[in-house]
């Protein structure tokens, strides 16, 4: 079973959700190494009980596997438990394990809630419990997984990493439930019995100070963090987070505009990051913004897609608004070159129209009517 502790609990960064910021499946840095961690578990215990009874040792298949699934928590004080499951639980326990490699989460569950009943120690009740959580964390399943992850640490029955690992990946749970004290606590649970000096995890402690009524707090900590490192580009994503929730959009703009002179904003994210600021900030902004927009897209950082081509429409329009027809005319014919919808190119033909320019608007409504427009009876004034 993919481990998805570290993938889960990043996912409570996932910032500027408007800006299509951070993603949480770029945070994941160890999948390869953690694959298949419950499955591991299930045969180490195995193994050890079969030299604990003095039996014919099985082949220990899952060697290399638990040489991969290194100690996470080094300085953890709790006293790992001894792994113990029967044949038959076991073989039930693998086919649960099957079914979420097979990405069959609704089969996941289904089969784990018809065992639990007869899991009969704390390792079998823990292992199940955490890849169904897993499986109700893919469905989105947020509660049941919180659920789930919360029953792991309670039967209490993993080695470390499996364990805390659940615990993780409760934080992350209770945050996209909604329950930000709750995975608060949790995560200082976490870090009081880890002791780990992992930063990922200071990340999130500051995120989740943010969302429970503490942003000055987080604030002060991402600024302290960028002025030593102004690489930190967790910092900066959450620091503009931070000020998005307390509506400081000036103070947001400022960071923008500082880190793009200095060159630090360098992917598409980042940029469309700073140009919506700037069109969603009144005044003649959106001057600035093209200038973002056309920067980052001849550099090829910015793509040309229907995204880019609505920004391109909102600068158009903002400049007709200003009675800058000619500037409004040449974004709307850059949104019309990125985007399969009409709808700029009728907005071409409407101010070619109030030139007095007839031949250029047919031509524009002739490209809307190619592509489609919601109301194709409005082309017709154009193409009389």
């Amino acid at each position: 079973m993919p481990s998805i502790a570290r993938l889960l609990s990043l996912s409570i960064l996932a910032t500027l959700a408007c800006f299509a910021g951070v993603s949480p499946a770029a945070a994941q840095t160890d999948k390869e190494d953690r694959d298949s961690a419950a499955q591991s578990r299930l045969m180490r215990s195995a193994y050890s009980q079969d030299q604990d009874n003095n039996k014919t040792a099985r082949p220990n298949h899952s060697k290399d596997k638990a040489a991969q699934d290194a100690v996470r928590y080094p300085n953890a004080t709790r006293k790992e438990p001894k792994p113990q499951v029967s044949d038959q639980n076991g073989k039930a326990l693998l086919e649960i394990s099957k079914a979420y490699s097979a990405q069959d989460f609704a089969k996941v569950r289904s089969l784990a809630d018809d065992f639990l009943p007869k899991a009969s120690t704390p390792y079998e009740k823990s292992l199940a419990y955490e890849i169904a959580g897993s499986a109700a964390f893919s469905q989105k399943d947020y509660t049941s997984a919180a659920t789930d992850f919360q029953e792991v640490i309670t039967a209490n029955g993993l080695d470390n990493n499996g364990h805390y690992d659940s615990m993780s990946n409760l934080v992350a749970s209770l945050s996209n439930s909604g329950k930000y004290p709750e995975a608060l606590k949790t995560l200082d649970q976490f870090l009081a019995e880890t002791k780990t000096t992992d930063p990922q995890y200071a990340n999130m402690r500051l995120s989740l100070l943010s969302h429970t009524g503490k942003a000055g707090d987080a604030e002060a900590a991402f600024k302290e963090r960028l002025a030593k490192d102004p690489q930190d580009h967790a910092a900066f994503q959450n620091l503009l987070a931070t000020y998005q929730q307390q509506n400081k959009t000036a103070e947001m703009l400022a960071l923008l505009r500082d880190r793009y002179k200095q060159g630090l904003l360098a992917s598409a994210d980042d940029l469309r990051a700073y140009y919506v600021t700037l069109l969603q900030t009144p005044g003649s902004n959106w001057k600035e913004a093209q200038d973002v927009l056309d920067s980052g897209v001849a550099k090829g950082t910015i793509p040309k897609d229907e995204q880019t081509a609505t920004a391109y429409s909102v600068i158009a329009q903002s400049a007709f608004g200003q009675d800058q027809w000619n500037i409004a005319l040449a974004n709307y014919a850059k949104a019309a070159g990125m985007s399969s919808k009409g709808d700029a190119d009728l907005n071409r033909a409407r101010i070619y129209l109030g030139q007095g320019k007839k031949a250029e608007a047919k031509a524009a409504a002739l490209e809307a009517q190619k592509k489609g427009v919601k109301d194709p009876a409005v082309l017709q004034r154009f193409l009389k």
